[in-house]
């Protein structure tokens, strides 16, 4: 954080440290999540550095994981590049036997799956991990939409599904609500 140690921060600029709407450090206040000094005539809203810190702290601390599945390089590599970018853990796998070993070796939060990898499917990858105890978010990446095996993906319940070529922004949306919904 910028600010010096002890300073007051606004609604605005914890929300945009804690990646929230400002209607949400509010929300917070009024369950007693988060400590709040009322300053000024009109009585505003201010967080104490310190206090923000410690949440950014404890935030950091649990580090959030994105296993990235996908045979094309350049697709695993742009997705690195978002998921890194946005301050969390990402790795890559190319086929859906290396896919299964990180699956058996780390707990992620987030998984962006191809459909169409060489050896297993991501289908067979989509079977092992609505298996499993620690189920993460799925989201298919897939240039075929209306195939079977994406069909058969599909009535299997990830959460999100994206067609090739996507956007940028849709991996970043899909990748700030998926890990606000893993809290």
């Amino acid at each position: 954080m910028n600010k010096k140690s002890g300073e007051m921060l606004t609604t605005s600029e914890v929300a945009n440290l804690l990646n929230v709407h400002p209607n949400t450090v509010r929300r917070w206040c009024s369950q007693g999540l988060l400590k709040a000094y009322r300053l000024g005539p009109r009585g505003d809203r201010r967080f104490q550095s310190t206090d923000i810190d410690g949440l950014l702290m404890i935030e950091k601390s649990q580090e959030r994981a994105v296993l990235i599945v996908d045979d094309d390089d350049a697709v695993r590599t742009l997705l690195y590049e978002v998921v890194t970018g946005k301050g969390y853990r990402a790795i890559e796998a190319e086929s859906g036997e290396q896919a299964l070993e990180e699956l058996e070796q780390h707990v992620f939060d987030l998984i962006f799956l191809d459909l169409m990898l060489p050896g297993l499917s991501g289908v067979d990858v989509l079977r092992k991990v609505k298996g499993s105890n620690n189920e993460p978010i799925v989201t298919i990446i897939t240039g075929y939409g209306d195939t079977t095996i994406a069909m058969e993906a599909a009535r299997m319940g990830p959460m999100f599904f994206i067609r090739k070529p996507f956007d940028v922004n849709d991996i970043l949306s899909i990748l700030d609500l998926s890990m606000r919904l893993r809290r």
